[in-house]
């Protein structure tokens, strides 16, 4: 506004510099305190010299966000970390979705990554041309507090790119195993695992016989390698290999599926079941299917695997295959759940629509009227205005969609209706022993990390529950949205965080659009997601999550099937 300035003043209290921005009337100005005027395209930037920090004024933020930079000196080279924190307060009135969105644009604008300030000055000047904007007119004041961190009090680097110093034999058992589960019930050559680990052969097969004798692998009679259950050893499960699927009489068929794509989702989701027995069909070539029949609450499920998810070529057609092949199966099915992990959409300022580790996401249709948004191109005209190509999807049925609005309103009204936080418990206990953990892991090992290219990082703080906010500690959080997936998406923060922004993306998957295609194509009106979340990016980056998400989606998912077709949801 043309009679008010934004007046910056440094001051220093203990290791921390504080920054205090604040709009201010012209006619308000402290002469004496002004060291520096702008002019030109810095006209209304005042600066002030240092002063005494207030410790009251500095103290009561409306709303704050704290973030940690790894930084590296240019003049010695040595790495150190800097915790920063942008403190704000708003003019009188304003509410708490302004005061959160306020801030979640100051900052998403401040660490935009193609213009990042890379010194303090630039920094600083960036904070106070924001501020003389119309946009964050509501701010009143920003205080930007800097300390350099100490290295016992500096968290640990964020690791990218960080070298595995363990034994080569360890990494290359650990690598054929995680093939082999996301293979699974897919029989494997070991010429085919040499060549996929790029190993030597005399240590794959070493390692291989290492496995075979934690019966964590299995050798068929043609010499193919598979994925051994746990279950099959420990009687939980009943495993029958067969050439064909038994035949069932019409009112013995399951009326509810469950598809997952990796290997600790199948084993959450059967956690969640009992009377349970799974059929495995190997085949030498070709794909391999499982299913596990079994109930929750009064209804018949099946569950299976997908043997591959992605985007390449062979993993398109064999996902929407094996959708295929279970659906016309079992033909009696009324409702698809596909559960599993995703990468959860962070929101920086706003404690209600941020989704943390653990957290649950259920999908629920948008504006648009549409649950999945999967890009396969990204097109820049001449103007260099972006334009994603798209696919979308939405149940027809909206019954699974009402009952997850009944489960929201219940909860609301009390916040402990949660019959998924028994089920946590339960499933924990079943799945205990298995070479996965499904506990879920320690809280601070949630880091939420931007980069902002160039090498520059930022690790972000979880914003803080407002006053008056019911946490549950250790427990997983319900969340409503659309899902988004595409490779060219979710390749750089950047692009990820436009395209979620557009299309208000709540998280993103491993590319489940040919599973999509075909539940709509064998004309299955009624579908849901329901994704736990792993890490930040499209849930296949932090395995130290997965079980974990994946058992309290596979949770959720039983609450909301407990539910179909009561007058009262599963409490």
């Amino acid at each position: 506004m043309a009679d008010e300035d934004i007046v910056m003043t440094p001051s220093k209290k203990g290791k921390a510099t504080h920054i205090k921005i604040e709009r201010k009337k012209k006619l308000n100005l402290d002469e004496s305190s002004v060291v520096h005027e702008g002019a030109g395209q810095n006209k209304g930037l005042v600066i002030n010299k240092q002063e005494q920090a207030d410790t009251d004024d500095l103290s009561k933020p409306q709303l704050q966000l704290g973030f940690m930079c790894f930084l590296v000196d240019q003049k010695t080279g040595t790495h150190f970390v800097e915790s920063r924190r942008l403190k704000f307060w708003y003019a009188e009135g304003t509410d708490y979705y302004n005061q959160v969105s306020t801030a979640y644009d100051f900052f998403k604008e401040l660490v935009r990554p193609e213009n990042f300030p890379k010194d303090y000055v630039g920094f600083i000047k960036k904070c106070m041309k924001q501020m003389q904007g119309d946009k964050y007119q509501l701010a009143v004041k920003v205080d930007l507090e800097i300390m350099k961190l100490d290295d016992k009090d500096a968290p640990q680097s964020p690791g990218f790119n960080k070298e595995d110093l363990r034994p080569q034999t360890e990494i290359v058992r650990e690598k054929l195993l995680n093939i082999l589960e996301s293979a699974y019930p897919n029989v494997l050559a070991v010429e085919d695992l040499i060549r996929i680990t790029a190993s030597d052969e005399h240590i794959v097969t070493a390692q291989l016989e290492e496995l075979k004798t934690r019966e964590l692998v299995r050798t068929l009679e043609n010499g193919g390698v598979v994925r051994q259950v746990l279950d099959e050893k420990t009687g939980k499960t009943e495993v029958e290999v067969v050439k064909n699927m038994p035949m069932m009489a019409s009112s013995d068929q399951p009326t509810i599926a469950i598809i997952t794509a990796l290997y600790c989702e199948k084993l959450a989701v059967d956690s969640m079941m009992e009377n349970k027995r799974t059929y495995v069909k190997y085949k030498t070539e070709g794909e391999s299917n499982v299913y596990t029949l079994g109930y929750i609450g009064g209804h018949k499920i099946v569950s299976t695997k997908l043997p591959a998810i992605g985007h390449v070529r062979a993993a398109q057609i064999s996902s929407g295959n094996s959708t295929t092949r279970l659906l016309g199966g079992f033909q009696n099915i009324e409702h698809v759940f596909i559960v599993g992990v995703a990468g959860g959409v962070p929101h920086y300022t706003d404690y209600y629509k941020h989704v943390r580790l653990g957290d649950v996401i259920l999908s629920r249709q948008d504006d648009r009227g549409y649950i999945y948004y999967y890009c396969d191109k990204i097109l820049k005209n001449k103007q260099g205005d972006v334009h994603y190509n798209l696919k979308t999807w939405a149940p027809r049925d909206l019954e699974l969609q009402k009952i997850t609005e009944k489960i929201e309103e219940a909860q609301r009204s009390n916040p402990n209706l949660a019959s998924w936080e028994r089920y946590m418990l339960e499933g924990e206990q079943v799945l205990q022993g298995q070479e996965t953990n499904f506990e879920r892991p320690p809280d601070n090992t949630d880091r939420l990390y931007m980069d902002l290219g160039e090498d520059q990082v930022i690790e972000v703080q979880h914003p803080f529950p407002p006053e008056g906010a019911v946490v549950r500690e250790g427990m997983p959080r319900l969340h409503y949205g659309v899902f988004g997936a595409g490779s060219r998406v979710v390749r750089s923060d950047a692009t990820r965080l436009d395209f979620a922004s557009r299309y208000n993306i709540s998280a993103f998957d491993s590319e489940f659009d040919q599973v999509l295609e075909s539940i709509v194509g064998n004309r299955k009106d009624s579908f849901m997601i329901i994704r736990g979340i792993a890490d930040y990016s499209d849930g296949s980056k932090n395995k130290k999550w997965q079980s974990y998400a994946a058992l309290a989606a596979a949770t959720v998912t039983k609450t909301v099937i407990k539910s179909i077709g009561k007058s009262r949801i599963d409490q």
